[in-house]
């Protein structure tokens, strides 16, 4: 499979002309405004950042707007911060990615096949953590703490014959970041990208321990315009699989500097963001980052939330969409602006 160079993840200049690209920003924009998007939009080039605005409200009760600052659930978008970090750790060589999770981690059925490259790739054939019996988020404070579940489910397919997209692979990777660093999986991310690069409006904060007074947070609003309230899944933890809040300020400058080669560097670099898998859904998997022909990035959904975090190496772009509104297709509305822009 052929490999993405550093020359064309790096951020290159721009190949749009100047007087038509502020044309194409003023005219999204306007479509934004005209559809009454509720989030945050950022766009940026080589040249640093074409548009970064708030629209609608975090808190539509006590019109509290948002801001590209407000924080949004990001939901699977930030499993990037997962294969970043396993990868990190290889680079340091704490890891191999020929390893296999029994060399960390005792118990899973076929443990001694499966490879980290594999769970990275999600072609491991592990399960979705919520499919297993009596799964609940009591007690769990950790990735380590959802071993128990995930060693209990049956594998999909075995190791490496599939590529089915699994949020079993992510927790079971932090779980092994847990195992090599041995603090928690949201506290070596706090510790590697969060804090060095100044990431001031990320955590993982659980969403029931918000409460009115923080206002920093987008409140979630259901596809009926009902606010999801802020016991909203009691007990839901953010961790290797997703659910960590952002903004679209924090979210680019972690994007610049993983494709500029500040977080991991040359092989890398270039080998998490290879295309590893056959199609899936009309992309490919690198190292959790997903790759098509167009962009390298990665979406989530949830209830309340959505999240869109793609960059363009072709042309330079990076393209961050959130949104606190459960009703918005932010597929079709990001087919929209990528057509607009480029």
């Amino acid at each position: 499979m052929k490999k993405i160079t550093l020359s064309l993840i790096a951020f290159s200049i721009g190949m749009i002309p100047l007087c038509g690209q502020s044309k194409r920003i003023a005219s999204i924009d306007s479509l934004l405004n005209s559809m009454s998007f509720s989030g945050a939009v950022l766009i940026a080039d080589s040249s640093g950042i074409l548009l970064s605005k708030g629209y609608g409200y975090a808190d539509i009760a006590n019109k509290i707007k948002n801001t590209p600052a407000t924080r949004f659930s990001m939901s699977s978008a930030s499993k990037v911060f997962t294969g970043t970090a396993i990868t990190y750790l290889a680079q340091q060589g704490k890891l191999k990615f020929t390893d296999t999770l029994g060399q960390y981690l005792k118990g899973f059925p076929s443990g001694d096949k499966i490879t980290i490259h594999q769970m990275l790739t999600h072609s491991a054939g592990l399960d979705d953590f919520f499919n297993a019996k009596d799964f609940s988020y009591d007690k769990v404070k950790n990735c380590t703490d959802m071993l128990p579940f995930m060693r209990s489910l049956p594998l999909v397919y075995p190791p490496g014959d599939s590529c089915i997209y699994s949020t079993g692979d992510c927790i079971v990777l932090g779980a092994i970041i847990e195992k090599i660093t041995g603090i928690d999986f949201q506290d070596y991310i706090r510790k590697v990208f969060i804090d060095p690069l100044g990431l001031t409006n990320t955590s993982f904060t659980p969403y029931w321990a918000l409460d009115s007074s923080q206002r920093k947070y987008a409140i979630g609003y259901r596809k009926t315009g009902e606010a999801i309230p802020y016991n909203y899944d009691n007990g839901s933890i953010p961790l290797s699989a997703g659910g960590a809040w952002s903004s679209v300020e924090d979210l680019y400058k972690f994007d610049k500097a993983v494709f500029s080669g500040k977080v991991v560097q040359g092989k890398y670099l270039s080998k998490m963001m290879a295309k590893h898998t056959s199609a899936w859904e009309g992309s490919h998997f690198g190292y959790i980052w997903i790759i098509n022909d167009k962009s390298i990035g990665h979406s989530g959904d949830s209830s309340g939330w959505h999240a869109m975090n793609n960059y363009y190496p072709r042309q330079g772009y990076t393209v961050i969409i959130l949104t606190n509104s459960g009703g918005m297709d932010l597929y079709e509305l990001g087919s929209k602006v990528e057509g607009m822009l480029f």
